[in-house]
This record gives structure tokens, C-alpha cells and sequence, in this order.
């Protein structure tokens, strides 16, 4: 899955528009909808049991970010792949504290995912009608998977007036957009491995994310290329998601018996997990 902007990706990508932005945009409604058509911007109902209030991150860090901001700083202007190993090394060991401060930075993103996973449990679970149905969706399991995902937006992610909330959003969005492009058909015929792997984008997606926030926002220097952002930009995503993806599925395993509380709890681990492939990937990249 590729960098997308079809669904509100950022025009650069490397430093989104909302990092330094206290109340980040929300995008404009499309049109009415056809009489008799779904509207696909309606907010969605929540699950009985969905956590409603995104937890607060933990941004309080063990330690300093200039290191990591340095050698993100020197991948951005070369596009080293040592040097993007060094920056996320030293932003999870030093810069957060480790990979569990790291994860409990993920306030927002972690309760957006357990809402999403468990919209792929309930998927499993009971099918795709079903699910949609308790989702006050009823009829949308044979449109395309990205058109039903953009209508569970307002569930799974309701904005906020925070660069974590905004975070969590915008990698719902860049999700979207590659699902859009996998070519992937209707929602209600998504196989398990499709849900999960659209779980799993996710993750990588706030976390580079988060890693941008932290670490692009302040007192790192750019080239002034578009196309040499945006090319780091995807280098920084086929890191992360190199180093999690298969690493992660295996936690997915048996999603469909998971309770609320489990699913909380799993996220959370693999937020944790995530961030340790990461810090070791980038030490073997240095």
C-alpha cells in the first residue's frame, strides 16, 4: 500500500499542515445525498461498550528529542536510511523512554484502533451486514470498502481540536486512500486478512504520524524539493510498515472472540510491540 491523497492525504506529507495547528481542519461535507441513496457522511452509532473518550497521551518523555531531531533532520536532506534508522532508534529509546512511553504517547490512535478492531471483530463475528447494521449503516456491506470505511470515520475517529486527535484522523484517512488504491472491492466481501492488514495500516500510519509530530515540527531542515519530501516521506512508511507488518499479524489471531476490554488491551500491546520493531530496525539500519 502506497502514500495516498485521495482520501485528504497531506500535499507534502512530511510536515502535515496540523502540527503546529491547535484546531486542525476538518474536511468540507460533500454534497446531499441522492434521494433514496446511503449518506456516507452520517456519524455512525456506537458500539455498546466502544470506548467513547479517546484516552489522553502521555507526552511527558524520558528524555530529550533534539538527537533524534537531528538525524531526522539529516534523512529528510540525504534520505539515508541509516540516518532514519538513528532518528527512530533514539526517539523510542531516548527521546520517549521506550517503547511502552512510546505507545502510551498514542492516546488518540489507540482508542481510534481499538474502535476499528473492533469493527473487524464484529465483522468476523456476526458478517459484514450485520455489523453495519448495529452501526446504524444497514445496506452498505456491498459498496466499495473505502466508501463504507469513510462513512465509519465519524465513529471510529471523531475529530478533535488536538494534534492527537488530529493525528489519529489523518492516518484513518491515508488508510482509506490506500484501500482505495489496493483495488480492494466491496466491504462485505473482504476476507479476515483484508480487515486485518487495513487494521495493521492503520497503525503504522499514526505511528508515522506521531513520529512526524514529535519530531518534523520544530528545528528540522526540509529540502525544498516537493518530490524529495514526498519521497521521504514514503521511505519513512516503508520502514515502519517493514518492520511491523508481519511481525504483527500473529496478534490478530483469534480478533473474533476478543471483548471490549481485550480489544483495549491487545491494541495497546501491539502499539508497544510496534514501536519496539521499530527501535530495532532502526539500530540494525545505523
Amino acid at each position: 500500500m502506497g502514500t495516498s491523497k485521495g482520501y485528504g492525504g497531506p500535499a507534502t506529507g512530511l510536515v502535515p499542515s496540523w502540527v503546529d495547528d491547535p484546531v486542525p481542519g476538518v474536511a468540507p461535507a460533500g454534497p446531499a445525498p441522492a434521494p433514496g441513496a446511503p449518506n456516507l457522511t452520517a456519524p455512525a452509532q456506537p458500539l455498546p461498550g466502544a470506548p467513547a473518550v479517546p484516552r489522553a497521551p502521555d507526552v511527558s518523555g524520558a528524555g530529550r528529542l533534539g538527537g533524534a531531531r537531528g538525524s531526522f533532520s539529516r534523512f529528510a536532506r540525504t534520505s539515508s536510511r541509516s540516518a532514519l534508522g538513528s532518528a527512530l532508534s533514539n526517539y523510542v529509546r531516548n527521546g520517549t523512554g521506550g517503547a511502552r512511553r512510546a505507545a502510551r504517547r498514542m492516546g488518540a490512535s489507540r482508542a481510534t484502533g481499538a474502535r476499528l478492531l473492533g469493527v473487524v471483530r464484529d465483522v468476523q463475528r456476526f458478517g459484514a451486514a450485520e455489523a453495519l447494521r448495529q452501526l446504524n449503516l444497514p445496506g452498505l456491506a456491498g459498496r466499495p470498502a473505502a466508501d463504507v470505511f469513510m462513512a465509519l470515520l465519524e465513529f471510529v475517529c471523531p475529530p478533535g481540536g488536538a494534534i492527537d486527535e488530529a493525528i489519529a484522523r489523518q492516518a484513518m484517512l491515508e488508510t482509506i486512500g490506500d484501500l482505495a488504491e489496493s483495488g480492494v472491492g466491496d466491504f462485505g466481501t473482504m476476507t479476515p486478512d483484508q480487515m486485518q492488514e487495513f487494521f495493521l495500516d492503520f497503525i503504522a500510519r499514526s505511528i508515522e504520524g506521531r513520529v512526524v509530530a514529535d519530531l518534523g515540527g520544530r528545528g528540522v531542515t526540509l529540502p525544498d524539493d516537493v518530490a524529495a519530501v514526498e519521497s521521504a516521506q514514503q521511505q519513512l512508511h516503508d520502514f515502519v510498515t517493514g518492520c511491523t507488518r508481519g511481525e504483527l499479524s500473529d496478534r490478530l489471531d483469534g480478533v473474533d472472540r476478543l471483548s471490549d476490554r481485550n480489544i483495549e488491551r491487545v491494541v495497546d500491546q501491539i502499539y508497544e510491540a510496534a514501536f519496539e520493531l521499530v527501535a530495532a530496525a532502526g539500530e540494525a539500519a545505523k
